[in-house]
């Protein structure tokens, strides 16, 4: 008898445990692809939210269809959350956040701090580490206006933008949430943001009907780098400036290198060299006071690309170019550097690597490390292996017999 009124008890709690009290059905939720982050002139946060229309999304129908994959609304408040829930008046279904791709912020947005964005996103459960960040020049949320006509959702595009999938290439600095966050909570570090521009005529390309055109009125790309102190914007590399970074913080995946025949010397004939791998040491020293960066750069790859009449079945013809690909990859990087230094923003990890190595000498660098980092000496040795030409030995001018 009491083993069935135990059983019995058993059954009643799971029953009553069964389900979740605090569950939203998924066809009440407003799915965030991609959120932006504008102030206007007193201040307050504007947040812009790319909320998919599922419906839209599956159809077969290909790109043009009757009703946009997602729509773009906006909310104001003193603070992000009161902007949030404001939403609540306005979208019939609850947000979430757990999808979001990319988060975009206005300049004006990141010259003012970005320190309330990063403390919302980290209290709140709904948030993922790996959605990237990027800067807009002008208003954030016109950015999730445009329609992009070979992804159905512009968030995707945003991120696959700058994302390392397949064989993309990846000489872009890191824009991940953690990698901004942690950058940020190093009082010794700066912050690298890649800034997503709009190129051509954005009116027309919040439409759906534009994306039944052959060609596009408006674009969005990947242009300059935002460069942080602390959790404020101080200022702009350029994508010349910029390109060292990857190589020196040991991030660069794949890239193509462009360099001429004969050095610099003979720029109308140029070759390419696709990086498939590639590894960056720092190696900091202090010798008599002075403080001295080694960056020793190991790359290997193809050589996709010739106009040089050259024999490429020579081993020396090979070195020759190695030089010549190891002289184009130590100048984007002595560019960054030279960039950096005069803004005084150590974003390639230097302050780092000097503590790891002189813990006892840091205690006083660290006192000033911005005035000691524009300072340093950079020593850079590059070594670059061609490991294949491609299916012909000789450049095609070569083969057909144009004389130079």
């Amino acid at each position: 008898m009491k083993r069935g009124i135990v059983l019995l008890l058993i059954i009643i709690m799971l029953i009553v445990n069964s389900g979740c009290s605090n569950h939203i059905e998924l066809n009440k939720l407003g799915i965030i692809s991609a959120i932006a982050f504008d102030l206007d002139e007193s201040n307050q946060w504007i947040l812009s939210f790319q909320v998919i229309i599922p419906k839209s999304t599956q159809s077969k129908s290909g790109g043009g269809g009757s009703q946009s994959p997602v729509i773009v609304f906006s909310t104001k408040g003193k603070t992000i959350l009161e902007a949030i829930q404001k939403s609540d008046l306005e979208a019939p279904r609850h947000l979430f956040f757990s999808h979001t791709r990319a988060i975009i912020i206005s300049q004006r947005v990141a010259k003012y701090g970005v320190n309330p964005i990063l403390d919302a996103y980290l209290r709140s459960y709904e948030s993922r580490e790996t959605t990237d960040v990027l800067i807009s020049d002008g208003e954030a949320k016109k950015v999730l206006e445009i329609l992009t006509p070979l992804e159905n959702i512009p968030g995707n595009a945003i991120s696959n933008l700058i994302s390392r999938q397949g064989d993309k290439q990846t000489n872009l600095v890191q824009s991940k949430l953690h990698d901004l966050i942690s950058t940020i909570t190093n009082p010794y570090a700066s912050s690298t943001l890649p800034e997503i521009k709009i190129t051509g005529e954005p009116e027309g390309q919040n439409s759906q009907d534009e994306l039944k055109e052959t060609r596009t009125s408006a674009v969005l790309k990947l242009d300059r780098v935002g460069v942080f102190k602390q959790d404020k914007l101080t200022g702009w590399l350029s994508r010349t400036e910029s390109r060292g970074i990857p190589w020196i913080t040991n991030h660069l995946q794949t890239t193509t290198i462009v360099f001429s025949c004969e050095g610099e010397n003979r720029r109308e004939q140029l070759s390419s060299f696709l990086v498939e791998k590639s590894h960056t040491k720092l190696k900091p020293n202090i010798s008599n006071g002075d403080l001295v960066m080694s960056v020793e750069i190991e790359a290997k790859g193809n050589l996709t690309e010739t106009a040089c009449n050259l024999d490429l079945k020579q081993s020396k013809t090979l070195k020759k170019l190695e030089k010549y690909i190891q002289e184009q990859i130590k100048n984007d990087v002595e560019n960054s550097f030279q960039a950096l230094k005069k803004m005084k923003t150590d974003a390639l990890g230097f302050g780092d690597a000097f503590h790891k190595s002189y813990p006892q000498d840091w205690k006083k660098l660290s006192k000033s490390w911005e005035n000691e980092f524009a300072e340093i000496r950079m020593n850079v040795k590059v070594h670059v292996t061609i490991q294949r030409t491609g299916m012909i030995d000789d450049s095609f001018s070569k083969i057909s017999g144009i004389k130079e």
